[in-house]
């Protein structure tokens, strides 16, 4: 049964809907981005694993209005040899954006939060030969981990931190980090993980290796996980996209409802 802690609608925080999609994000590195590379503030989240993809080096804002902060979150980050994110949860002004650029980080198109209100799911339907399956052995969480750095793509070990082979996987109905997966003639295809935090079911990580795209295999464990979520009582999905999968995610029903302003520094 639903708990006062779980979003009923989007419309019953539609003053806040679009920040706390956004800010979905932080919650989820925080809780799983413990350890080595990480440091988490009231003012922001920081990763540094060294690995050759963005999404393992990264300052997340939760403001951007004090320059002293930013300074401190980015610090580590200007110095890799890899490429590193900044993502800021807030909208960032003149000065902080001139501050970061100087920096050598280039603003990019905002990351785009969306939501949906899982009553409204749409449809979705698995092709003949495949399975839907939730993350409950060893063999399959090295499969998925496998999946999700050939279909993201990125480095294998950031993934294995993304992934059920480093996150304990609880096999409670209502845990609040579940991965799921479709097999497709034996192998592990297209995968998605759900987050349940602040009353909200978020969907991450969801990815299709090459061959076996353009199939709706994205779009269906996207839906069936979301629909393990509003078995569970929860109302509201939430999101961040990438361009590529942003008409996948419009046709399962979500709505654009704010951003995340992102920043990109490449090495050289």
């Amino acid at each position: 049964m639903p708990t006062p802690s779980m979003i009923p609608s989007i419309a019953s925080i539609d003053a806040t809907i679009g920040r706390d999609a956004a800010a979905h994000l932080d919650l989820l590195w925080r809780s799983l981005m413990t350890g080595e590379g990480a440091i988490a503030t009231e003012r922001y989240f920081r990763l540094v694993t060294g690995e050759p993809h963005p999404l393992g080096n990264l300052a997340i804002l939760r403001e951007a209005g004090d320059p002293h902060v930013v300074d401190e979150a980015i610090a580590p980050l200007l110095g890799l040899p890899v490429p590193a994110f900044v993502i800021s949860l807030a909208d960032p002004d003149d000065a902080i954006v001139e501050q970061l650029t100087t920096k050598g980080l280039l603003q990019i198109p905002p990351l785009p939060a969306m939501a949906i209100d899982l009553s409204s799911l749409a449809a979705t339907r698995i092709p003949d030969g495949c399975e839907f399956f939730r993350v409950s052995s060893e063999d399959d969480a090295a499969a998925w981990g496998d999946a999700l750095a050939e279909g993201f793509p990125m480095p294998r070990g950031l993934a294995r931190r993304l992934s059920p082979e480093t996150q304990a996987v609880d096999a409670a109905a209502d845990a609040p980090v579940q991965f799921f997966g479709i097999r497709s003639s034996g192998s592990v295809a297209s995968i998605a993980m759900l987050y349940l935090a602040n009353g909200l079911a978020g969907i991450y990580s969801v990815a299709t290796v090459p061959a076996a795209r353009k199939r709706g295999l994205a779009a269906h464990v996207t839906a069936e996980a979301l629909r393990v979520a509003r078995g569970l009582g929860y109302g509201v999905g939430v999101l961040q996209s990438s361009p590529e999968a942003h008409g996948i995610y419009s046709a399962l029903g979500f709505q654009e409802v704010g951003s995340a302003a992102l920043f990109v520094r490449m090495p050289g």
